[in-house]
């Protein structure tokens, strides 16, 4: 028998479908390859009743809350890869370790959960993203009242139902149909909720949403050539490009920022918003070749600086 390959990841239901749609890829590729599976509680996960901004602190693990713990795993040699939602990486990470495979990305979407009969008028929406609560209120109002929320998918669901002062929840559509619910109706408790994909141009996702990643030891070449299957040229190209934005912005888990690139006939189309400390919501398009990610990227950044400075 082979060398088992130990995949880390989080003990969430979605990461758990994430991790078992890389799992059937690879078997898919290699056949015969051992996998071996081991669960990580990371930062997030241990801090579930305080909001994402505060965590870092609390937990003293900086940017990655839930992502750090499973990459010391990496670099400690524990596991031989990690999955991951790319969402959830920081722009900067370790320079031991490198993204060596990103899975088509999925649905980009943000989706109101919406109470059945919730008045549009006068919402109370859910969310722990700093991103969604800058996006709700200038989509909605200022009459829009947010409440922090957090927990998995299907917790928050049902923290949905259960809360009569709740209008809805803001989720993403590529976490929503991995585990599926994929109608666009649901009902959860007795309750009748309604899915509704919001505009990509008014709620422009966080960087890297839909993108199942794969990270690896930057040196290991046996792992790096058994996950290279998995790999889609065009959402690694996007990725790069998002995630360079982030590390020049220097953008963690309390920035308001959103990214998505998007390769058309070799050329990068790149939509970014980015709220600052003077609360102003700033959206540019940066354009570019689809071989420079990441001067596309720093252009972005550029044009971001301009409009700060008009």
């Amino acid at each position: 028998m082979s060398t088992p390959l130990i995949i880390g990841t989080r003990a969430s239901e979605l990461a758990l479908r994430q991790t078992e749609q890389v799992e059937r890829s690879l078997s898919g590729h290699h056949s015969g390859l051992p996998i071996v599976r081991k669960l990580i509680r990371t930062a997030g996960d241990r801090c579930a009743n305080l909001p994402l901004a505060e965590i870092p602190k609390a937990a003293g693990v900086g940017r990655g809350v839930f992502s750090a713990a499973i990459q010391q795993a990496l670099l400690a040699g524990e596991i031989d890869c990690a999955v991951h939602s790319l969402k959830d990486l920081p722009g900067e990470t370790d320079p031991r370790l490198d993204i060596a495979a990103t899975l088509p990305r999925a649905d980009i979407h943000d989706v109101l959960v919406l109470k059945q009969g919730a008045n549009p008028e006068n919402l109370t929406i859910g969310t722990g993203s700093v991103r969604r609560r800058v996006l709700a209120r200038a989509y909605w109002g200022a009459g829009v009242l947010i409440k922090e929320m957090r927990g998995n998918v299907p917790t928050r669901l049902r923290k949905l139902a259960a809360d009569a002062g709740l209008s809805g929840i803001l989720l993403s559509r590529a976490g929503l149909t991995r585990l599926g619910y994929t109608e666009p109706a649901l009902t959860i408790d007795g309750i009748r909720l309604i899915c509704i994909d919001l505009p990509r141009d008014s709620f422009t996702p966080a960087a890297g949403q839909g993108t199942i990643a794969v990270q690896i030891r930057r040196n290991d070449t046996r792992t790096r050539e058994i996950v290279s299957c998995l790999d889609d040229p065009i959402t690694h190209i996007c990725s790069r490009t998002e995630r360079a934005f982030l590390c020049r912005l220097q953008a963690d888990c309390s920035t308001p920022v959103g990214a998505y690139a998007r390769v058309i006939n070799g050329s990068i189309t790149f939509r970014v918003l980015h709220c600052g400390p003077d609360g102003i919501l700033r959206r540019v398009v940066a354009r570019g070749p689809a071989e420079s990610p990441e001067d596309v990227a720093s252009l972005a950044v550029g044009l971001l600086q301009e409009y700060q400075r008009d």
